[in-house]
């Protein structure tokens, strides 16, 4: 995990150097590079959150009941919107299938419009701002498609929808069983561990 870490501070640090560099060859000037990387810098979080609203208007259209929505910088690094579908919905799977892209698809649709704007401006510093942001935009779309080893990855929530169906139905089911008899247990114990504290 640590090493994961200082991989992507290395490849972050790295990234905003060549950024600049290449900032300072198209404007020829220091602060117009300095801005149009921070700028771009700061588009991350943008595109974060325009992300994470593609997969919430998704679940709101598919009428996925939402149960959590969690942005950084405000709840940490880990950024989700939590669905709890009923593993008896009609069409589950393509509903599951089209609320994972939802993220990714908002993140390319936004590259598109700023990569577009970018070619109809004259001035070189928005320009190479425009397309540093596009750039992240697509990075960050195509990033979560890649199937990864976490269970809130995009890619790999996809391709378990799309490949076994009916299994991963089966184990939403299973989850929610194991959860429900969780909480029963918990009540069951309650009155002793209240009558305890007396």
């Amino acid at each position: 995990m640590i090493l994961s870490r200082r991989r992507l501070v290395v490849a972050s640090v790295l990234l905003v150097l060549e950024a600049v560099a290449f900032g300072l060859f198209v404007t020829e000037s220091a602060t117009g590079a300095i801005a149009a990387v921070g700028i771009t810098c700061v588009s991350l979080w943008v595109h974060i959150v325009l992300h994470e609203c593609g997969h919430l208007v998704v679940a709101k259209l598919l009428r996925l009941p939402v149960t959590a929505v969690r942005i950084a910088p405000f709840g940490g690094w880990r950024n989700e919107v939590s669905v709890r579908p009923s593993p008896s919905a009609t069409a589950l799977p393509l509903r599951m299938v089209l609320f994972y892209f939802g993220g990714p698809l908002a993140n390319l649709c936004t590259a598109t419009a700023l990569a577009t704007a970018a070619g109809l401006t004259s001035s070189a510093l928005a320009r190479l701002a425009l397309f540093g942001a596009a750039l992240f935009a697509v990075l960050l779309g195509v990033v979560n498609l890649i199937p990864g080893t976490s269970p809130h990855n995009d890619g790999r929530n996809l391709l378990r929808w799309l490949l076994a169906p009916t299994a991963t139905r089966a184990a939403l089911r299973a989850g929610y069983h194991q959860e429900s008899v969780a909480v029963m247990q918990a009540a069951d114990s309650m009155p002793a561990l209240l009558a305890r504290h007396r």
